[in-house]
């Protein structure tokens, strides 16, 4: 590995003072800053496309970004001998955002609403691979087939255990809020418009540092809706809080500092926050996994989405 690295390392105009192993990557102190070296899958073109909304968002004055090194050959990504690819991209050092941390929530919502503004604007080449959209709607009418398919398969299954008993006790009250969901977004006209959006905007690619906050990964960027970067951040904040309204509030408030939403968007968040998509995820894992043993962590899942249902709903009907 290191042999790999010196090779590909040889091909950048910084010189490296030390490295140390991280998640998935290796990251460098270099005398141009830290840089995180990774493993690339993607195709040149996708890589073209991302390096251009990086350039765009730094020219727009949105810098703290892992942005891509070019090597001494003009290439975003840099082979080794095995012909296996790495990117080299800009790093920070500061902790991962803390979602139980409700000034930190409050930042990345801030954050996120300053990204959304910067990304106004760009404009893409055709020599890019540009990322298709798809309707949000179509991914969830997928999700409920999924969840259909798993009711049938449990009602027509002998000696359940006590999760997929619960489950399937749960699961008309859950399939009724995604069919509710479904319908009506597709009565909301206007929110599912084509931009830039990050596509990973989670707690693990937000840096806070002490000179403020790092955006990260931009790995699923691709075109939709800007509100679906912020769904996820309020939907995951949220559920790592027991619905709290005073978290709710902080992700709201902080994104709408930088850019209010629409009336037709604040429908359909609404609606896309009733869509039981945690319930959806948890039944999809158990009809993945082996289902000879039940797994008390699965039960434990389950029981805390019944009791953070009303708040779920309470806080809906509170957002304005």
């Amino acid at each position: 590995m290191e042999d790999k690295l010196d090779e590909v390392l040889q091909k950048y105009d910084f010189n490296v003072a030390s490295r140390n192993r991280i998640r998935g990557a290796v990251l460098i102190d270099t005398d141009k800053g830290y840089k995180l070296v990774k493993e690339t899958k993607s195709s040149a073109g996708r890589l073209v496309w991302e390096n251009r909304v990086k350039n765009h968002l730094r020219e727009n004055g949105f810098e703290k970004i892992d942005a891509y090194c070019i090597n001494n050959e003009g290439n975003i990504s840099t082979p080794d001998m095995y012909g296996v690819r790495y990117t080299v991209s800009d790093w920070y050092i500061g902790s991962e955002c803390n979602l139980n941390d409700v000034k930190q929530v409050y930042l990345a919502s801030k954050n996120l609403g300053e990204l959304h503004i910067k990304l106004d604007g760009f404009e893409t080449e055709s020599d890019c691979v540009q990322p298709v959209q798809t309707e949000i709607t179509d991914r969830f009418e997928k999700h409920n087939s999924e969840l259909k398919h798993i009711r049938n398969y449990l009602k027509n299954r002998n000696d359940r255990n006590e999760f997929e008993i619960r489950l399937l006790k749960a699961y008309p009250t859950f399939f009724a809020e995604a069919e509710e969901a479904v319908s009506k977004l597709k009565n909301v006209v206007g929110w599912n418009t084509r931009n830039i959006i990050h596509g990973s905007y989670t707690y693990h690619n937000i840096i806070m540092c002490e000179d403020g906050i790092a955006t990260t990964v931009f790995e699923k960027s691709t075109y939709g809706p800007r509100l679906m970067d912020l769904y996820y951040f309020l939907r995951k904040v949220m559920e790592k809080n027991e619905w709290s309204f005073e978290y709710g509030v902080a992700v709201m408030s902080g994104y709408e500092s930088y850019r209010r939403l629409e009336e037709n968007e604040m429908r359909a968040l609404k609606l896309l926050l009733l869509y039981p998509e945690k319930f959806w995820k948890l039944a999809s894992y158990y009809m993945n996994s082996k289902k000879t043993w039940m797994s008390q962590k699965n039960l434990d899942k389950l029981n805390a989405l019944e009791k953070q249902r009303l708040n779920r709903h309470k806080f809906i009907d509170e957002i304005s």
